[in-house]
């Protein structure tokens, strides 16, 4: 084994930046690039402090915040953390704005409308608060695929997006929505932990080649998104799941943003 965890000093102490990196090239303007096992790769403003190979841990020092103005995002969050319902429960989502999986209620919400999409037809679906948290009810009478999003429009236009799957055994059959900017699963089946996963990303229905992925889940830690991904001439970018719990891509392309939620078993 030859590649380390990579974690950041701030303030005292420390934060897993990457894992399993295999390539480290220190920079211009105390920039490092990181690359993994995975094909992953990452800058970062630091310098380094510290290499533990033996334990196979490499700790950079902080120059200056990595994240100095966030763009805000949309996402959306199942009620259950199994990663599917049952046939006849009520099927809940949450909708929340920040970055990196988390919320900022101050940025509040301008208006956003909700859709959910199932065989090609798109219904309109309402959104409600929920103790201070907008909540989206598809309700019980739902069966196999069915893809939500919810659009915000504004100087940055925001979408969010999410495939539900209601019963058991329903692991093909998807299709692009048609969003401008849109993330969508290659081959949807069952995410586990320890396996890969791989999106596309398509603008205006066409692959979005060279487009850089954010990838984070709910269980990080990390101020910034801790996967940066960039998509192949075909759009894909693929993934190693390592965390439990869902996962979340974000892209930007120009004033839209776009993210896709994975609703995965813990």
């Amino acid at each position: 084994m030859c590649e380390a965890n990579v974690y950041i000093n701030r303030s005292g102490h420390e934060e897993l930046l990457m894992e399993k990196v295999d390539r480290i090239i220190p920079g211009e303007d105390n920039n490092i690039f990181m690359e993994n096992i995975f094909g992953e790769r990452r800058v970062v403003q630091a310098r380094i402090r510290e290499m533990e190979l033996v334990h196979h841990r490499v700790i950079l020092e902080e120059i200056s915040a990595e994240i100095k103005t966030p763009h805000a995002e949309i996402w959306l969050e199942p009620s259950t953390d199994h990663g599917h319902f049952h046939e006849g429960e009520e099927v809940k989502l949450k909708l929340y704005k920040g970055y990196n999986m988390s919320s900022d209620a101050e940025l509040g919400l301008n208006n956003p409308g909700a859709y959910t999409v199932s065989e090609g037809v798109a219904k309109e679906l309402d959104i409600h608060d929920h103790h201070g948290t907008a909540e989206i009810n598809l309700g019980p009478e739902l069966d196999g695929l069915i893809q939500v999003y919810v659009h915000e429009q504004g100087e940055q236009e925001r979408y969010a997006k999410t495939v539900i799957e209601v019963g058991h055994h329903h692991h093909h059959g998807l299709t692009s929505i048609g969003l401008p900017l849109e993330i969508t699963p290659c081959d949807y089946s069952h995410a586990r932990m320890g396996e890969s996963y791989e999106i596309q990303v398509l603008k205006e229905g066409n692959p979005l080649p060279n487009a850089e992925v954010r990838a984070t889940y709910s269980s990080t830690n990390s101020r910034d998104y801790p996967h940066r991904l960039t998509t192949n001439e075909e759009g894909r970018a693929k993934i190693f799941l390592t965390a439990r719990g869902n996962y979340l891509f974000s892209v930007q392309d120009g004033s839209i943003i776009s993210t896709f939620t994975l609703m995965k078993s813990f």
